[in-house]
């Protein structure tokens, strides 16, 4: 499991993860889009509502399945 730290507020944001892999979250109303620079995750939407601290997402793609934990700071 991966565990994705960003902060707890509404704005585009660098987002880092445990495994020294960075991205980008972005607040498309009324969804968080999560994108990563590398390949290494795939790209992800959350509900706003789902945005919590400790909250844990599987994502599923063609290649793989991926489980982020995501932590607020």
């Amino acid at each position: 499991m991966t565990t994705v730290y960003l902060h707890a507020n509404e704005r585009t944001q660098t987002i880092h993860c445990s495994d020294g892999s960075q991205g980008v979250v972005q607040l498309a109303v009324p969804y968080y889009q999560f994108r990563f620079y590398s390949h290494q995750h795939p790209s992800f939407w959350l509900k706003q509502s789902q945005l919590q601290d400790g909250a844990t997402v599987k994502v599923r793609d063609i290649q793989s399945t991926d489980d982020f934990q995501l932590k607020l700071i």
